[in-house]
């Protein structure tokens, strides 16, 4: 099981600078200084996330990561853009839970050259968080 989004983070960018350039709606955006509702504090960052693909992604991840590639060149160097002006730091999330011993799925995981193309291009890390469910 996978969950994969992009998320860029910021000191005190506008989540909405990130929107505009890059012509993809979040998911999830908080601003630094803005109040949370859920504990009536001020966000200390800001955040964009942008979810890849459903939700919750049962077996292969291939169809997510063709989805951040279909987002095109021009959209990887808009964030690059972001990330060289000092202000926001880029990174690809992949959460994959490991539930099955035997599903060839839960094997590891394996980009495309295409999606290496495309993150190098947007000057964005890659996060891995693997969780084992299974004893």
């Amino acid at each position: 099981m996978f969950r994969i989004s992009l998320r860029l983070v910021s000191d005190s960018g506008d989540p909405d600078e990130v929107s505009l350039a890059t012509d993809v709606v979040p998911e999830k955006t908080e601003k630094a200084g803005e109040m949370s509702p859920r504990t009536g504090n001020p966000y200390k960052f800001s955040q964009w996330t942008a979810r890849i693909g459903p939700q919750r992604i049962a077996g292969s991840p291939d169809d997510a990561f063709h989805e951040l590639a279909s987002w095109g060149l021009p959209t990887a160097e808009a964030i690059r853009k972001l990330v060289a002006e000092g202000c926001w730091e880029a990174t690809l999330m992949i959460v994959q839970e490991f539930r099955d011993p035997e599903n060839v799925f839960e094997k590891g995981i394996s980009m495309d050259p295409k999606i290496i193309e495309w993150l190098a291009a947007s000057g964005a890390g890659a996060d891995i968080d693997q969780y084992i469910l299974y004893e």
